[in-house]
């Protein structure tokens, strides 16, 4: 963790970005999301080099040996490190103090204290769901290149899972089980993301402009009946409840349900139908091969259970 053998580094602006876009996008991202957003016309190389100075005076960090050996890394990763969440900090004045060593003891002393303040430093990536978070920056930036091409939509804000796990909000919810009998249950919700799009043509004729949805990147890492309930089930009660109210200062919303193939979505839409058939419209499906050819805004991929048409994500 010792630096001492890097020279001192001049910080730039574009460092500085860097560094509040991992934290942006959920504390890790891959270098070609950093390569995209800050060097789209430069070579690997360029983006490199100045990687390799952010990282030897550790404002960001990148998988060790061990760590490649030790976890399923798919690709080449970054997150920050604790002088890029230090900077942070100051940067939103919390005044945090500064590790007095680096060492195992110090960083976690540090990182508590950063929790307590409202930011969440994450400290390594979630190695087993790696993929999963890669996907949901992934989606986040094709939702903001396809909302580009329409002048009157404005992405309003975009909350992170880091978010709503720091803060988790817990719900009582019901379902039917697989003989139709009703069930309670009760659990925390945590989407992988929740956005509010502005569509300023219905602002200008007087309707209600703004859209929530909270997204679940659905990895197949569930079983259907699970998902149904876990997810669909607890999700529909969330949108209705209390606690998304006071959080979001209404009760209006849907969930967009990215998955893995087409006979992935139909088994989810069935599963979600069956436990909670009056509020599975609140639920939109698409795949992750349709959501990525198409503009999300523009065309009719969305699928609805009980419905045979699919959807544009917004009302005309």
């Amino acid at each position: 963790m010792n630096s001492s053998n890097h020279p001192p580094m001049r910080f730039q602006d574009r460092d500085a970005s860097i560094l509040h876009t991992i934290q942006n996008y959920g504390g890790v991202l891959a270098k070609r999301h950093v390569h995209s957003i800050f060097w789209p016309r430069k070579s690997q190389r360029a983006m490199q080099k100045r990687l390799a100075k952010l990282k030897g005076s550790q404002y960001i960090n990148w998988p060790s040996l061990n760590q490649r050996k030790q976890f399923p890394i798919p690709e080449p990763i970054l997150w920050l490190d604790w002088k890029g969440a230090f900077l942070l900090a100051n940067g939103a004045n919390l005044k945090i103090q500064k590790p007095n060593t680096i060492n195992e003891n110090q960083l976690r002393l540090f990182e508590r204290a950063l929790h307590a303040k409202g930011l969440r430093w994450l400290r390594e990536p979630h190695w087993n769901q790696l993929t999963h978070d890669l996907t949901t920056v992934d989606i986040r930036l094709k939702i903001e290149a396809d909302i580009q091409e329409f002048s009157y939509l404005k992405l309003d804000h975009w909350i992170n899972e880091t978010v709503f796990r720091s803060n988790m909000d817990r719900v009582t919810f019901s379902y039917k089980d697989t003989k139709g009998r009703l069930r309670h249950n009760k659990r925390g919700v945590i989407p992988d993301g929740f956005l509010c799009i502005i569509d300023q043509k219905r602002q200008s004729k007087g309707q209600p402009p703004k859209a929530n949805f909270l997204l679940e990147v659905d990895m197949a890492t569930h079983s259907n009946p699970n998902f149904s309930i876990e997810k669909a089930a607890a999700g529909a009660a969330y949108i209705k409840s209390r606690e998304f109210n006071k959080r979001f200062g209404s009760n209006s919303g849907r969930w967009l349900i990215i998955t893995t193939s087409e006979i992935r979505m139909q088994h989810l839409m069935k599963h979600t139908h069956e436990r909670i058939t009056t509020k599975s419209n609140l639920f939109l499906f698409t795949t992750l091969s349709t959501f990525f050819s198409k503009n999300i805004f523009s065309e009719s991929i969305w699928s609805v259970c009980g419905q045979d048409r699919k959807q544009k994500l917004l009302k005309e």
